[in-house]
């Protein structure tokens, strides 16, 4: 069994005696400056509907790039589709989308406290089941509080495991229309992460 072949965010939540809370707000805002040749790479990326022809598309052009314009500011890396295999008895293996973590002195990956998930086909509910098995799996491995997202390039949705208690922020943001805001958030994470 792999992060993926969950079936559903309670199936993870009791397979590993998870909380699940109400959603509650939580995301914050920390302002990040931009350049605008960044910011304009960005808001073209996000109108041009080449960009949404598959998941790679969506994950290469959208969601690692501002990933990427927001890692700059932090020492963590954003490891992409690489082997996360954390336990295989408890179906805790496979290649997240993105992870974000600091690079350890041997140039491997530190235990990563956020992982970012393309909504396959929009569907957000399994965007959050495969997202709350890879925050169990960094918790595991002794990461104290997990964050998580998932988006479709341009709806955005943010998560939190801390001590066994699993919260969705109901928040959506819009990349397309409020593209500052989501980089403020993200940048809060990264914060909150580093």
């Amino acid at each position: 069994m792999a992060y993926g072949t969950f079936k559903s965010v309670e199936e993870v939540a009791t397979k590993f005696d998870i909380e699940v809370a109400d959603t509650t707000l939580f995301i914050g805002e920390k302002t990040l400056e931009i350049s605008e040749l960044l910011f304009s790479i960005i808001e073209n990326n996000l109108r041009d509907k080449i960009n949404y022809v598959s998941e790679y598309a969506i994950c290469e052009t959208i969601i690692r790039p501002i990933l990427d314009i927001v890692a700059q500011n932090y020492p963590l890396k954003v490891w992409s589709h690489i082997p996360y295999n954390v336990d295989k008895e408890k179906g805790l293996v496979g290649e997240p989308d993105y992870l974000i973590a600091p690079k350890n002195k041997y140039g491997g990956m530190v235990n990563p406290a956020l992982c970012v998930i393309e909504a396959k086909k929009d569907n957000f509910d399994e965007g959050w089941t495969q997202a709350l098995a890879e925050m169990v799996a960094s918790s595991l491995l002794e990461a104290k509080t997990c964050y998580a997202v998932v988006t479709t390039g341009t709806v955005w949705q943010f998560g939190k495991l801390k001590n066994n208690i699993f919260i969705i922020d109901p928040t959506f943001v819009s990349a397309p229309t409020d593209l500052q805001r989501l980089f403020n958030i993200i940048n809060w994470v990264f914060n909150e992460i580093a």
